[in-house]
Order: C-alpha cells, then structure tokens, then sequence
C-alpha cells in the first residue's frame, strides 16, 4: 500500500507546482459585411457613459476586436495604420471572467488573469460596471517613438468607435485609470506601457 501512495503523493506535488495554464478563446471569424454604412457609423459615433450588465456574444466580440487591428490581408497586416508597419498596439480585453490578451494572427483570445480587473479603472462607477474595457497597451520593442504609439492607438480606438456605432453598442474612451495597477495586474514587462483605454456595452 505505501509503494502506491508514495509515487502518488510526489504526482499531487508536482501538478500542484506546475502553472495553469492559460485558457483559449477561438473567436468566430469576422462577418465583414455586418452593420451599418460608413457613413451612417460617422453620423452616429458618439461618446456615451450608461451600459447595460448584458455581456457581448464572442461573435460581437470578435468583430470588434477585428475593427480595432485584426488581420485583413493575407500578408498579415491590420486593418489599422501603423509606422513602419510596426504592429505595436496590444488589446487587453477586462470582463467580469478576467483579463484577455487579443491575438489578431489567430483571432483569438488568452487568458492573461481569472481576476478581474474593471475595479482598477478609476472613481467613476460606469467604467467598473461596463461589461467590457479594452486596454490599448504599446510594445516599445517594437515602437519607442511615444507619438506614434499615441497614433496607433488612437486609429485602433476609433475604429471601435465607429464599429459600435455601427451595431448600436455604446462606448467611451478613457484615461482616467489606475495604469500602475493595471500593469501590475496583467504581469506587463517595463517595455509595455498602457496608452489608453475604452469601456463599451450595450446601452440601458
């Protein structure tokens, strides 16, 4: 009897030390012909405080994602801008559930933490409450010129604006959070630096 447990007793052990790993998200590709006219998306972007607890379904989500810099070309650039074609802007994806990385090449999402985040986006309780914040977070190993950086994020975040505009969600951006903590929260390495963030949902 004590040959079986011993053996078993190091497996506990040694599955208890090994790190979770972390949890995958396959969105379902884009629906590039959903929503409305660009022109009407302008007519209609605005800034709006008020959201409804409802969450979004991942398709939603992934269109979304996919506006702000998913992959529209097959030779893997995005449909946002950037210098030099530099693909330095990382969305962070804060739900009740956690905190997810997007992968755009894959069109997916990683877990980066089960805890959730949204309490860290500073006094004003619409923002906590909003079912989805995006964090815009630029790789200075990649881009160290702050400029553009503050160029491409904004490009991506407009293009969610115009996209919620688009399907009738309701969204703000945002700098007014805890960037220290948050970075904290998410395990960012010194050369990631969160340039802005937007909170957005269905409206009340």
């Amino acid at each position: 009897m004590t040959k079986w447990l011993v053996p078993t007793l190091a497996a506990c052990l040694l599955c208890a030390a090994l790190p979770a790993r972390a949890e995958t998200l396959t969105l379902p590709a884009p629906d590039i012909q959903s929503g409305k006219a660009l022109m009407q998306a302008l007519n209609e972007r605005h800034s709006a405080r008020r959201f409804s607890p409802r969450p979004l379904s991942d398709r939603l989500l992934g269109d979304l994602l996919w506006a702000a810099c998913g992959v529209n070309r097959p030779d893997g650039r995005r449909t946002i801008p950037t210098a030099l074609n530099r693909q330095d802007i990382e969305i962070y994806v804060l739900r009740a559930d956690g905190a997810w990385l997007y992968d755009a090449p894959r069109h997916s999402l990683e877990q980066a933490t089960e805890r959730d985040l949204r309490g860290l986006l500073g006094a004003q309780a619409f923002a906590r409450e909003a079912p989805v914040t995006l964090l815009y977070v630029s790789d200075a190993r990649k881009n160290d010129n702050e400029l553009y950086a503050a160029m491409h994020a904004g490009s991506a975040y407009q293009n969610v604006g115009l996209f919620c505009a688009s399907v009738g969600l309701n969204n703000v951006v945002r700098a007014s959070h805890d960037a220290e903590a948050l970075a904290q929260g998410l395990n960012l390495p010194a050369h990631k630096r969160i340039m802005i963030s937007q909170s957005l949902g269905w409206g009340e």
